[in-house]
């Protein structure tokens, strides 16, 4: 008796189960959906097309299966290379930005540095020397920094 109680039971469970839908518009003006039809006003069933159908005979009848047309290890290869390039050209900005900011802090310190210096002398060609080396760290500062 067991068996044939198991048995009914595998039937039951097997039934495919179909619960309506139903669709209305409330007193706010609110579109509303419910597995249960409102009490007071009228509701339209709403029909739901199936989300993913596959026939396996009629695709056997017309020569075809679910992978027809596929290369899934190709595929996930080429996903693979793609973004492996992908982290390499972004690890390559993130070095370049930090090597961009090492040379920004340098031409900022050489600046620095040079700007501490006293005046040695006071000729005219020796000031035009340190004002083209003063010009030339701030041209730097300006390629490195902006």
């Amino acid at each position: 008796m067991s068996i044939r109680y198991l048995i009914g039971l595998m039937l039951l469970s097997s039934l495919s189960v179909r619960a309506d839908i139903y669709r209305w518009v409330d007193e706010q003006g609110r579109l509303q959906f419910s597995d249960r039809p409102p009490a007071e006003e009228h509701a339209e069933t709403v029909e739901l097309k199936p989300l993913n159908q596959y026939d396996a005979d009629e695709a056997e009848r017309e020569g075809r299966s679910l992978t027809e047309g596929r290369d899934y290890r190709a595929e996930e290869k080429a996903n693979k290379a793609r973004r492996k390039a992908q982290r390499l050209a972004r690890e390559k900005e993130q070095q370049q930005a930090q090597k961009r900011a090492a040379q920004c802090e340098k031409a900022r310190y050489d600046l620095r540095m040079f700007s501490a210096k006293p005046y040695g002398s006071t000729s005219l060609e020796a000031m035009q020397k340190k004002r083209r080396r003063r010009d030339a760290l701030n041209d730097k500062i300006k390629k490195y920094c902006h």
